[in-house]
């Protein structure tokens, strides 16, 4: 399901302390706006149960600077250009996260993360995918990439019994395929011919480190 919140999307900050008259307090600044983000998500929710495992990703639409040259207003106002300014992009996550925990699912630390990204605007806005996912990672889960690097041949660390377990239907070419049929959560299709090229060129890169 989807859930759109209007407005310019907020982000988690640090618990703030208020001492007066020799007591003092911690207390949550965005406390107010989270039970409003809190309010918007029950009513959209309504309808539905806790999801298991869910798969949930974010698309924050941030607003455009009244700076922004003449020129640059079109690539702006597109809705594809990234924002790489601050806030982080895990603090806004954190907090609508946090407001989703007892409404979409019980505990937030059962979540795995899709795709997340800010892109400038012209109309702000914090968009919300969850998905229902299994509880044993599916390759339909992951880009391809991905999920070579965790189980494929490429990796060279898999043991026999790695490789047995791996799903029968698997070749790149079938995964494209299935994920051109919109059966990705969400779509997330990258052509196979691109695919096995890339693998151990970065898995070379993240030797060097290891």
């Amino acid at each position: 399901m989807k859930i759109v919140i209007d407005g310019t999307p907020i982000a988690q900050t640090r618990m703030k302390y208020s001492g007066k008259n020799g007591f003092g307090r911690i207390y949550d600044p965005r406390e107010k706006d989270k039970r409003r983000i809190k309010e918007i998500m029950s009513l959209d929710f309504a309808d539905y149960c806790f999801i298991p495992h869910p798969r949930v990703s974010f698309i924050f639409h941030m607003p455009i600077p009244l700076s922004t040259p003449k020129n640059r207003l079109k690539i702006y106002n597109s809705g594809l250009l990234k924002h790489e300014k601050k806030p982080d992009v895990d603090n806004f996550i954190k907090l609508y996260l946090d407001c989703m925990d007892g409404i979409c699912f019980d505990g937030d630390q059962k979540v795995t993360l899709g795709y997340s990204i800010k892109l400038y605007h012209p109309h702000p806005k914090t968009i919300i995918i969850i998905n229902s996912s299994e509880e044993v990672l599916s390759p339909l889960e992951v880009d391809p990439l991905t999920w070579f690097a965790l189980f494929g041949k490429e990796c060279g660390k898999c043991s026999s019994s790695e490789m047995d377990s791996l799903p029968d239907f698997y070749t790149p070419a079938q995964l494209e395929s299935v994920q051109s049929n919109d059966m990705t959560y969400p779509q997330q299709r990258i052509v196979s011919s691109e695919i096995m090229p890339a693998v151990p060129q970065i898995l070379e890169r993240v030797s060097l480190f290891s």
